[in-house]
């Protein structure tokens, strides 16, 4: 059957024009070919050499023996993807240092304003790539794709050793159908998840660079703003660690027993605790030691899952401790 055009370009991306793509073609379903029978092809054989596609075998007289396609096709396009890689790391390096030159001192350059769904693609692209180390973020509505499939850069990123840190919305985010089975995926792929009450979408890298939404009560992305200026961009770091101290692991989140109820000690140490009280005044209000104080609120964060005391007070709040019960 003919081949068309098309399908004879197929392996162009991985080296081979037209002419040489026919020659290995016809050489694929035949026995080694002797030297002498394809005098007419000189180049595109030495051009499949150079693939290491086919290789010359010194019998007699000499032939030229096809290597697995399975095999060498594989090396060129593995070869191909690490270039391609590679170029893009020098395009984020590039753009990075375009945008951080020091002759760009105007206010405008400080940030751009982006608009539309492609826009907005190409900088979550540049955004996520030009990270060295980190990836912060408050996930929240609005959302340019489905929130419940992988982000493959992500996942790139994650296994060339970058970290992400999410802090997903408890409504927006974590409530909507399906997403838990998203998120559990990706804290098994290595994103560090936690949840907390979040005002609106946040994605700040050590590039440095941050991206938000421009409207925060849109339902859909229309303009954002990625942000430039090193300052502005600490402030945002900074404001994220601030809610990522305040935030619970999803794990805890998500895994809270649906019976686990505080004693009635707990209950009455909890609501002196979110109230402000120290160490001593909750002892003296209990009738207890400052010691049976902290025992009892090591105790609960134990039960909790939580590293500080203030995570605590959150989790408890999360799972209904301090409601009245009749």
């Amino acid at each position: 059957m003919a081949k068309t055009g098309d399908d004879q370009a197929v392996l162009e991306p991985l080296g081979l024009t037209r002419e040489v793509q026919d020659l290995y073609e016809s050489l694929v379903s035949r026995r080694p070919v002797a030297a002498s029978e394809l005098s007419d092809s000189a180049s595109e054989l030495a051009r499949l050499v150079e693939l290491d596609l086919v290789t010359l075998v010194d019998t007699d007289p000499p032939r030229y023996v096809i290597l697995p396609p399975d095999t060498a096709l594989d090396v060129l396009a593995r070869r191909r993807e690490r270039e391609l890689a590679n170029a893009r790391r020098k395009m984020v390096e590039l753009t990075v240092r375009f945008h951080g030159s020091t002759s760009r001192r105007e206010p405008a350059d400080l940030m751009e304003v982006l608009h539309g769904d492609q826009e907005i693609a190409q900088c979550m692209t540049r955004l996520l790539l030009g990270a060295r180390k980190e990836v912060c973020g408050w996930d929240a509505p609005p959302y340019r794709d489905d929130p419940n499939q992988v982000n493959q850069l992500e996942l790139d990123q994650l296994k060339r050793g970058v970290t992400f840190r999410v802090i997903y919305d408890r409504r927006g985010s974590v409530d909507r159908p399906g997403r838990l089975a998203a998120l559990a995926q990706g804290i098994a792929d290595g994103e560090q998840a936690r949840v907390g009450d979040v005002p609106l979408k946040l994605i700040v890298t050590d590039a440095p660079m941050a991206f938000v939404p421009f409207d925060v009560r849109a339902t859909k992305h229309q303009t954002a703003l990625l942000i430039h200026d090193p300052v502005m961009v600490a402030g945002l770091a900074a404001l994220f660690e601030l809610y990522w101290d305040r935030s619970v692991p999803l794990t805890t989140y998500v895994g809270q027993p649906a019976v686990d109820r505080p004693t009635p000690e707990e209950r009455d140490l909890l609501a002196l605790l979110m109230s402000g009280f120290t160490d001593l005044e909750m002892a003296a209000h209990l009738g207890w030691s400052e010691r049976t104080v902290r025992k009892h609120i090591d105790g609960m964060r134990h039960r909790l899952n939580a590293d500080t005391r203030f995570q605590a007070g959150y989790q408890a709040v999360l799972r209904g401790w301090l409601e009245h019960r009749g």
